[in-house]
């Protein structure tokens, strides 16, 4: 799976999301090579719309066991994920195991006013759920998608996105929660630029 080429009309999400890798020598995009967040470890990082409420949601394990979340951009490549290809309805309640789509919305302070939400999809074409890497593919190419249309829209009091503040390449994806599986919430960190 890690690595594997996503075709995102498949899935009806988002830009391709495993792009070939620059021309450049890669470590990163070597079998056991140097992870793309590889920054990360260690830095002090911070949770936010985090899951207070405990309701069910799926969750992402970096697959080295090592720190909390996975970045973003690991995601995007299906890499650095615990458990990928486990289908994502093992970690939902009976209840919510039906769900075909939903909206996603992302809450981030500062963002608010925007009430950006998009459907995310929870099964294949086919009708077979997603996997976790699949999903959190998906999860950062919507993610991607809010950062690099929004981060100027920056409003009051919050976390300010963009080139000089957080990147999307500071972003850390734990998990997606729902009480009702309708609306979908994203919790992640950001690790705290330098």
């Amino acid at each position: 799976m890690a690595g594997e080429l996503i075709d995102p009309r498949e899935y009806a999400y988002g830009p391709p999301v495993a792009v070939p890798r620059r021309n450049a020598v890669d470590w990163t995009g070597q079998p056991g090579g140097v992870r793309s967040d590889y920054w990360h470890k260690g830095l002090p990082s911070v949770v936010v719309s985090r899951n207070h409420s405990q309701f069910p949601g799926i969750r992402f394990f970096p697959a080295d066991g090592v720190g909390s979340g996975i970045a973003l951009t690991e995601c995007e490549y299906t890499e650095g994920i615990a458990f990928p290809g486990q289908s994502i309805f093992e970690q939902l309640p009976a209840r919510l195991q039906h769900i075909k789509a939903g909206n996603l919305v992302i809450t981030w302070p500062g963002y608010e006013q925007l009430k950006w939400k998009e459907t995310v999809v929870f099964v294949h074409r086919n009708g077979s759920p997603l996997s976790v890497a699949h999903m959190a593919a998906q999860i950062a190419c919507l993610w991607r998608q809010f950062y690099e249309d929004h981060h100027l829209h920056f409003n009051g009091d919050g976390i300010r996105l963009g080139p000089t503040r957080v990147t999307y390449h500071h972003l850390r994806l734990h998990q997606i929660y729902s009480h009702d599986g309708r609306c979908w919430q994203v919790e992640v960190s950001y690790v705290k630029p330098r």
